[in-house]
């Protein structure tokens, strides 16, 4: 458009065809909710334009519809993309968040179930099942295990897993890219 549409907005090809002829869901957008630009250059020797002041070009003409629908579903793929990585960005922050909020109650959980096993194996002198379970109760009677040293595990495991999916997730899309 030449200048602002004042009395027939909305009138013009590029409103009309991202409003009518794309279905935004197609590519994960939400067409009321999410804000969308649309901007359609246009070049030709013979532009059909519409209105007495050559405001706006017309929808009349399937040629112009038909490019214009092309040119906005090319965007969209891309735009489609960028959205779906940001989005998995955010729900891995997300997920991290969550698993980083709940390693202290993790922790006190854990060190009260090892120390009733410990207090237990105690008590009951049971036979050792294996020598990893019974360093690791000893190491709870002793009280060289603490709760800081199990949530510190926790975070650096966290910390670990993440690294491990963004170097799988950077693989994954790397193998994805054409060649």
């Amino acid at each position: 458009n030449r200048i602002p549409l004042l009395f027939e907005g909305g009138g013009d090809v590029a409103t009309q065809v991202s409003k009518r002829r794309i279905n935004w869901a197609a590519y994960k957008m939400r067409q009321n909710q999410d804000k969308i630009g649309v901007f359609v250059s246009l070049v030709s020797t013979k532009v059909p334009f519409k209105g007495t002041g050559k405001e706006y070009i017309g929808d009349d003409i399937p040629e112009v519809q038909k490019a214009v629908k092309r040119a906005i579903e090319r965007c969209c793929i891309q735009l489609r993309a960028k959205l779906a990585k940001q989005r998995a960005l955010a729900d891995d922050r997300e997920r991290r968040k969550n698993l980083t909020k709940y390693i202290p109650d993790v922790s006190r959980a854990f060190m009260s179930v090892l120390s009733n096993l410990a207090e237990r194996r105690d008590d009951e002198r049971s036979a050792p099942r294996d020598s990893e379970c019974e360093d690791l109760l000893q190491q709870v009677r002793s009280k060289r295990l603490k709760e800081s040293d199990i949530s510190e595990k926790l975070r650096i495991h966290v910390e670990q897993c993440d690294a491990t999916s963004a170097l799988e997730s950077v693989a994954a899309s790397k193998a994805s890219l054409p060649r």
